[in-house]
């Protein structure tokens, strides 16, 4: 019976240790395993919008004679190509295949662009950039909040610092021409309002060494 009880106890502990090996490699595979939708996405999305960020930058530095544009357009151009980059790893890392192109919206604005210059292009282009960088700083903040895989949630919240001064900067020009045409209409209300426009554009002389007879007799009633 001992013999017997103890091939029965060597079977059980058999038995639980391939149990225990199942589920560490289990856990293992869902560790290296694909992204969940949500940061897959993420991960997708925030590509498309590196590359248009990329490409706004190019276009201010060939385009714009504006030194504060130019600028904060090298510096899109250098901090966007480290993020990039470091996408590019992760989504490999995470086997995430990533598009290879702007979404048809960045390639319109794009167009419009180019089919600008001077300081209409320097103020469209500023306001682009600031929309740009208000959705993703939403985004990125929201995946640093939700994200499920630990290292999408790292990628997310170590962008964002850069991604809000880029957004500073960019309001900052972006206010410029804003101030500007909102100085320029309060001027043109005051203006069409004064009360000056009210008064004659010739007054009448109380006096004075060319007045006619008449002229100086109905001033001479209005003294007395």
């Amino acid at each position: 019976m001992s013999k017997r009880h103890g091939y029965k106890t060597l079977a059980t502990a058999l038995l639980f240790a391939a149990s225990g090996f199942a589920l560490a490699h289990a856990d293992t595979s869902a560790g290296n395993g694909k992204l969940s939708d949500s940061d897959s996405t993420f991960l997708q999305q925030a590509a498309q919008n590196g590359m248009a960020i990329t490409q706004l930058g190019q276009m201010a530095l060939s385009k714009s004679s504006d030194p504060k544009v130019k600028q904060l357009a090298q510096q899109l151009v250098d901090d966007q190509n480290k993020t990039n980059d470091q996408l590019t790893s992760l989504a490999q890392a995470k086997q995430v295949k990533l598009p290879t192109d702007v979404t048809s919206d960045a390639q319109k604005q794009n167009k419009k662009l180019q089919g600008e210059s001077g300081s209409v292009f320097d103020e469209a282009w500023s306001k682009a950039i600031v929309s740009d960088h208000q959705k993703s700083v939403k985004a990125f903040t929201q995946e640093g909040k939700d994200a499920k895989d630990a290292d999408v949630k790292k990628f997310a919240q170590g962008a964002l610092p850069g991604m809000n001064d880029h957004l500073k900067s960019a309001q900052a020009i972006a206010a410029i021409p804003a101030a500007r045409d909102d100085a320029m209409s309060t001027a043109m209300k005051a203006s069409t309002s004064s009360p000056m426009e009210a008064v004659p554009a010739a007054m009448p002389t109380v006096s004075g060494a060319n007045d006619t007879p008449a002229e100086a007799g109905a001033v001479s009633a209005i003294k007395h």
